[in-house]
């Protein structure tokens, strides 16, 4: 297949993917200089001119739809032209990720939570590893592809084909995207003996009587969610008609998991599936926030795992602390030399004739050390009570020694900064 070189004044670089009728190209906008993803028509169909027709009116149906509502978990619509030999073609914000579905399809048993062990229906059959996405994924999913439905809800926009190959998974949040077939204010677009969306996902009175509406993209993501939660679909089945019957006449098997986590997630979108769009939530959020809610207890659990052991480099544990270990060095020496200066004083002058008896007034009356060491000379204090008395006979009186003033001074924590603080620390840290 061979690929324009160039779309309006679009570089194209290659086939990001395509479907029934449409491609989509990844091209480079030389203006910008941007990657984006350039929506084109089918030229190897050979379809009638009708067909092909109603094709082109979904495309501008669906840049309408993209044109009339923005939202950071929306596709964003850039610009839509139209030359030969391609014919029309839309330029679309480039996503750099997986769809959903192939999310789901890439899987593994890595991607849950390693105590949740789901199971399905009442037999209990066994619901395989490969598949599903950790709850708080899809929780995570479920926030953001909400708020971006009611979003186009609030604008009129009515997608009509919410499903896991329509949910693009980016580095900042989940998008959606292809509105080829939504539905917008003041439109005339009808497709007779069409099937409007994926009969897996489609709500029963979109399928019965194509009637469309918020509740019926609600239906869709209930059901989109559910698939991202158990590996497995709503309604499963490979023929259309038998899919349609079972969306029609019965419910999704009921989650189970051991000890119940997962009753009150079934119950949830039990009724965002709801045969009856009275029953489903009012909003697609509040299907969302509900489900949030009910899966809270597993999401908890899995994030209070032991984190990995975190190792901070040599250098930044220096930095931080190495201005701490100065001041409290400091302190820690002052208090410890000043205390035993104390000590060695208080000696001497027990002492020191005619002054035993007044050694503890003098004492008593000792100027009171500076806060930094007050802590110091409380630990010294059972140094002085405890300390033995010798008999003068056997140590000559000596003259009382007073210590030295620099380290008087050095003890009340004034080592030559305000405040006792080390002029080196005197940084941001």
């Amino acid at each position: 297949m061979d690929l324009p070189d160039t779309i309006g004044r679009y570089e194209v670089e290659d086939l990001l993917g395509q479907g029934g009728m449409g491609r989509v190209l990844l091209a480079r906008d030389p203006v910008l200089g941007r990657r984006v993803a350039i929506k084109i028509m089918r030229d190897d169909l050979g379809i009638p001119p009708e067909v092909k027709d109603a094709v082109v009116a979904r495309m501008r149906q669906e840049a309408r739809a993209a044109a009339a509502v923005s939202h950071p978990n929306l596709v964003t619509l850039h610009d839509m032209g139209e030359e030969e030999p391609v014919g029309l073609y839309l330029v679309l914000e480039y996503v750099e990720g997986p769809t959903l579905r192939q999310a789901l399809e890439e899987a593994s048993p890595d991607n849950k939570t390693p105590s949740l062990r789901l199971r399905l229906g009442a037999s209990g059959e066994d619901v395989p590893e490969a598949g599903a996405l950790a709850p708080g994924e899809v929780v995570r999913i479920a926030r953001e592809v909400a708020g971006a439905l009611d979003r186009a809800h609030a604008a009129g926009v009515i997608h009509r084909d919410v499903k896991p190959d329509n949910i693009l998974l980016s580095p900042t949040g989940a998008k959606i995207t292809d509105f080829g077939i939504a539905r917008v204010p003041d439109s005339t677009l009808t497709l007779q003996s069409t099937v409007m969306g994926t009969p897996a996902y489609s709500a029963p009175e979109s399928l019965s009587a194509g009637d469309f509406s918020k509740r019926s993209d609600q239906f869709s993501l209930a059901c989109t969610l559910y698939e991202a939660l158990t590996g497995r679909r709503a309604f499963p089945g490979d023929e259309p008609l038998a899919v349609a019957t079972k969306v029609a006449t019965e419910d999704p098997a009921p989650i189970r998991s051991v000890g119940g986590t997962l009753d009150r997630a079934s119950q949830v979108l039990l009724r965002g599936m709801a045969k009856d769009p009275a029953r489903r939530y009012g909003t697609a959020a509040e299907l969302a926030e509900a489900l949030a809610d009910a899966l809270a207890p597993v999401v908890v659990a899995h994030r209070a795992e032991p984190p990995a052991a975190i190792t901070t480099p040599q250098s930044a544990v220096h930095v931080l602390t190495a201005g701490r270990r100065r001041r409290s060095g400091l302190t820690t020496l002052a208090a410890f030399v000043f205390g035993g200066l104390t000590a060695i004083g208080a000696w001497f002058l027990v002492q020191a004739p005619g002054h035993r008896e007044r050694a503890a007034p003098e004492l008593a009356r000792a100027e009171v050390p500076s806060p930094s060491t007050a802590s110091a000379i409380v630990d010294a204090a059972p140094v002085v009570a405890t300390a033995p008395k010798p008999s003068a006979s056997v140590r000559p009186p000596r003259p009382r020694v007073a210590p030295p003033p620099e380290l008087v001074q050095l003890a009340k924590g004034d080592a030559g900064t305000p405040n006792g603080t080390d002029e080196e620390d005197s940084g941001p840290y």
